[in-house]
């Protein structure tokens, strides 16, 4: 119950810190120490948090959660002001992430969990498998490559904006169902039908290698952990 709780939390915090807050709300927060965007931010972390813990006694454990996601937010925010070279970003998802760990925990210790809706570990892993891979993996990528300084000089091709960000979320989707349903081999095809593109300059080419390495990877470690881990 407590795993089924944790997960519950954790698709909500995937949903309001990535999937519902957008890069202009986040560069807004940047701005100052707190702000009306922070305010804004937290009160959609609050009510996800409430809504899929599928638990309407849930709602103190909420606002504790809610409270510890500002707090955090809020000196991310100090320390970016401070320091604008360094990236805060995993340091700042670790916490929250410990943070709805602790908040589960601590609700559990006050007896059994009563859902309102009896969803199977598997199906919620699922879900937030499907919802990881598409949005916040971009983010993640993007500032991992930003903390490594992995960077392409200008050059005079151009590229279909964004065009990147929607092939890594439509990979991700074929690689984690492809191995939930057991294909390993399709992905290997995939990987290496990839593999075929041709790039001229070798910044370029390595850029691309890292960045589908690192798409597939964070797709398949999902399949993986859903498939070992979950019933």
């Amino acid at each position: 119950m407590l795993i089924k709780l944790i997960l519950l939390l954790f698709i909500a915090h995937l949903l309001s810190d990535f999937i519902f807050q957008s890069q202009s709300m986040s560069d807004n927060k940047s701005k100052k120490a707190i702000t009306w965007y922070h305010i804004y931010h937290v009160a959609i972390v609050g009510v996800l948090s409430f809504i899929l813990s599928l638990n309407l006694n849930f709602w103190l454990s909420a606002i504790i959660l809610t409270l510890l996601h500002l707090l955090t937010d809020i000196a991310k925010s100090a320390l970016q002001l401070k320091h604008s070279s360094k990236n805060f970003f995993f340091i700042d998802q670790a916490i929250h992430l410990a943070s709805i760990v602790i908040v589960a925990y601590t609700y559990a210790l006050g007896g059994e969990i009563d859902f309102f809706v009896n969803l199977r570990i598997r199906t919620i892993a699922t879900i937030a498998a499907f919802i990881f891979i598409t949005k916040p993996t971009n983010i993640i990528i993007d500032n991992l490559l930003n903390v490594f300084k992995i960077q392409i000089s200008d050059s005079a091709d151009e590229s279909l904006p964004n065009a990147g960000k929607l092939i890594g979320i439509v990979e991700r989707f074929l690689v984690l169902a492809l191995i939930l349903i057991g294909e390993f081999a399709a992905v290997g095809l995939i990987l290496a039908a990839k593999s075929i593109l041709r790039l001229n300059g070798t910044q370029k080419s390595e850029y691309v290698l890292i960045g589908t390495l690192l798409s597939f990877g964070f797709a398949a470690l999902a399949g993986i952990l859903i498939t070992q881990f979950t019933c």
